[in-house]
């Protein structure tokens, strides 16, 4: 050992190595079952590259000695801890979470590496490579410039385009949403009619927009154009305009002719392969797509609320109508509180009751599933009073099913089951107010956030109070109901087929592999 300090390059390359050892079992800890579930070999292969760079270390001190290898581990150990805590925030949920939490840090770091550098390194260095040095540094410079300063990116439609159905004001209504790349206008023609994303006179120059068309007028047309052209420079006069892009589709309304054929997706936490191949199961058939609830992990930046659209559209195209459901990860983020302004909700928030063909559905906002003191969210969580409003809206509703075939409620989490109703939930009060309001209005709640996939029938110890059954329909997983994996190109979510007095709910995964079915008799 002493042998090993005595060299500068070896006592580096020795911690370096020993970091990265426990660095990957420390936070490997809390994931090495999610990789178990994906394959078992990955937490073997894993353990195996953690114990590789020390034994190389050790091996070239007696062994081989040669000066690369350490060079060569000193610039590997760093990365692969870089790497395998992208992936522990990946599986935790929290990947641009610790990113943007962690910007100020991570600006102070690069600043104090950048002084260190010209202070310490510089000086040392021969001509060619002073030139060098002075060369990238302000190219990079030049380009922080171009890319923050004057939005010098390219521009194109970054989030696709999404057809939200709600309800407002009795009427049923369509927000149609796209992103863009860098910040530009909004508009939708339909029948020739051209719809603004506007506020009082003023075009909203953004990257996200929304803009509201009539449910009746567009299901006349089934079709429809965005426009939107690049505001790179939104000064109070002259503003810099630049390239115009239009795109159409066509659009079906929901056809409940040869019954209603659903998807129900919830908790993708930021997944677009794996859930969009899972709700390809209907193919053209597809009626309406349900994200329901954690779509996103959190709402810190406007990008994690574009993969909302993209992840919609890679189902959709555009050409069919999305319902969403707020969840628990919604709820926090910088953009949390105008998350309503981005995706489908009601002027009165994320609660509201639809109608498509013979099916009524009454879409809850379960919220966060912490209490509003709780550490983690106070003092920013005033979920409280939603609920309260929520409460009365319902009331006032009275029997939103009546005069439907089928009625169901879209809840991002199963409030009628144990866990929600027992003291130890923040709200549990209110969990057994939603279960009262919807007694004899219901025929199935359609729910995800546990990252299962189970269908709970009325009567169960676990579903004890409600007289209709809970549906929990969703996983990062291809084989599993209860066990989730890391890979983002596995996933399981539920197929509810609408006919003949039937529902028939399948579990079906990313391979379009039928894993479970249901028959619900209405």
């Amino acid at each position: 050992m002493k042998k090993i300090f005595k060299n500068k390059l070896t006592a580096a390359a020795f911690v370096l190595s020993a970091a990265w050892l426990i660095w990957y079992f420390a936070l490997g800890a809390a994931i090495f079952k999610n990789m178990w579930y994906t394959s078992p070999a990955i937490p073997l292969t894993g353990g195996v590259a953690a114990l590789l760079p020390l034994s190389a270390v050790l091996l070239n001190n007696f062994v081989f000695k040669k000066r690369w290898v350490e060079i060569v581990i000193i610039c590997l150990c760093p990365a692969l801890m870089f790497a395998h805590f992208v992936l522990f925030a990946f599986v935790l949920s929290k990947l641009v979470y610790f990113f943007v939490a962690g910007k100020p840090y991570f600006i102070t770091i690069g600043l104090a590496a950048l002084i260190a550098f010209f202070v310490f390194a510089f000086p040392r260095l021969d001509k060619l490579f002073r030139r060098i040095s002075a060369i990238t540094l302000a190219a990079v410079v030049a380009i922080i410039c171009l890319i923050c300063l004057f939005n010098a990116v390219p521009f194109y439609i970054s989030g696709g385009t999404t057809v939200f159905v709600v309800e407002n004001e009795g009427a049923q209504e369509y927000q149609i949403a796209f992103a863009t790349s860098v910040q530009s206008t909004g508009e939708v023609t339909v029948n020739g009619k051209t719809y603004y994303d506007q506020t009082n006179g003023e075009n909203n120059v953004c990257k996200l927009h929304k803009i509201s068309v009539p449910a009746d007028e567009l299901d006349e047309a089934k079709s429809y154009s965005i426009g939107t052209q690049c505001v790179a420079l939104n000064t109070a006069y002259l503003p810099t305009k630049g390239t115009i892009i239009r795109k159409s589709y066509s659009f079906r309304p929901v056809d409940d002719t040869d019954g209603l054929q659903i998807y129900n997706l919830s908790d993708t936490h930021e997944c677009i392969a794996g859930p969009a191949n899972a709700a390809d199961y209907f193919g053209d058939k597809l009626d309406l797509l349900i994200l329901n609830g954690d779509i996103i992990n959190d709402a810190s930046t406007q990008y994690q609320i574009s993969l909302i659209y993209k992840l919609a559209h890679r189902i959709t195209g555009g050409t069919r109508p999305v319902l969403f459901t707020r969840g628990n990860h919604e709820c926090n983020g910088y953009y949390a509180a105008d998350l309503g302004k981005y995706v489908g909700c009601a002027e009165r928030g994320f609660y509201f009751n639809l109608k498509l063909g013979s099916l009524s559905m009454l879409v809850l906002d379960t919220n966060n599933d912490m209490a509003d003191g709780n550490a983690l969210i106070n003092p920013v969580a005033n979920f409280n009073q939603t609920r309260a409003e929520q409460s009365e809206w319902l009331k006032a509703l009275g029997d939103w099913s009546e005069g439907s075939e089928y009625g169901f409620v879209i809840a991002h989490m199963a409030y009628p089951l144990s866990g929600y109703q027992a003291a130890s939930c923040s709200w549990h009060g209110w969990a057994r107010e939603l279960v009262e309001l919807t007694e004899g209005k219901t025929r199935l709640a359609l729910c995800g956030h546990s990252h299962k996939t189970d269908y709970i029938e009325p009567g169960d110890p676990d579903n004890a109070k409600a007289s209709y059954p809970v549906l929990r329909g969703s996983i990062r997983s291809n084989k599993y109901p209860d066990k989730e994996g890391i890979s983002p190109l596995e996933f399981t979510g539920t197929a509810l087929e609408i006919k003949d007095g039937k529902v028939m709910i399948k579990f079906t995964n990313a391979n379009k592999k039928v894993l479970a079915e249901h028959v619900l008799e209405v």
